[in-house]
């Protein structure tokens, strides 16, 4: 979403997210979107005393806490970013507090004017009907450096990140826009996706998805480029084709596959027929 600053574009697209995870089945309890904001942690590095120029190490070891835990993320922050022992563990302590309350208070951020956005966020969220989907959690902050504002990312138990994504104002002006335009997005893991509906057992039965009309074969690869040249024309006149991807003069494989795919017709384009503009 481009052109806003709103924090209503950041719901706008966790409704969509929320909307998919729906749509296939899986509920609140399967997964939840971590919600965080950069512009928060970022302030609470300031006043933890982390130098402005390391800021994007920082950040990047945070993200890493769930992975390498609590002391190593204490014991990268001193030795990459030069953290005092005392402002590594005021860093930690903030990012592994349990909600946005105990995190603003530890961070003594409780009157952040990022801090009152990233809990608009919140309850516009309750508002939408999303809110049961969305938890706090301070330590994702997406390693990328480009996000600027509320990052957030979908996790299920035993899973890779599933989707994730945020605020990027300053982005185009990377690829050469002379001013900075508001922009936020997010992007989907289609492999991870997969192995929780598959886990879930909620993968679709393939041929239920749609009634395939017509499978169109060729009778040799000489015929290839006509059963396309058929296959297209079907699809314009509204068919659900499927193109079968083999030729060779034995066509009982195509048969077959039509059999499996319950196919109602199947289209042999051959050259006894098409020479009488038939298939």
């Amino acid at each position: 979403m481009i052109g806003t600053e709103s924090v209503t574009c950041e719901i706008e697209l966790l409704s969509a997210i929320v909307y998919f995870f729906q749509s296939v089945g899986l509920t609140s309890d399967d997964i939840k979107i971590k919600v965080n904001s950069r512009k928060v942690l970022n302030s609470v590095l300031i006043k933890a005393g982390v130098p402005a120029d390391e800021f994007a190490k920082a950040t990047v070891i945070v993200d890493k806490l769930d992975k390498i835990g609590a002391p190593e993320c204490k014991a990268q922050l001193a030795a990459v970013c030069g953290c005092s022992a005392e402002v590594a563990d005021r860093v930690v302590s903030a990012t592994g507090a349990s909600s946005l309350e105990e995190f603003a208070r530890i961070a003594g951020a409780e009157d952040s004017e990022d801090v009152a956005e990233l809990q608009r966020a919140f309850d516009l969220a309750k508002d939408y009907g999303i809110g049961d989907w969305l938890v706090f959690d301070a330590s994702v902050v997406r390693g990328l450096a480009y996000y600027t504002g509320i990052v957030f990312e979908g996790t299920a138990q035993g899973h890779r990140a599933i989707c994730g994504g945020g605020r990027y104002d300053k982005l185009l002006s990377l690829y050469g826009s002379k001013k900075e335009i508001p922009m936020c997005g997010f992007g989907f893991g289609d492999c991870v996706i997969m192995d929780l509906l598959r886990e879930k057992g909620l993968l679709p039965d393939q041929n239920s998805l749609s009634e395939i009309d017509f499978v169109v074969a060729a009778f040799n690869k000489d015929f290839m480029g006509k059963a396309m040249n058929v296959a297209s024309r079907l699809r314009n006149v509204g068919r659900n084709v499927c193109l079968f991807q083999e030729a060779a003069k034995k066509v009982g494989k195509a048969f077959n596959y039509a059999d499996r795919v319950k196919a109602r017709y199947i289209a042999l384009v051959a050259p006894d027929e098409w020479s009488k503009d038939m298939i």
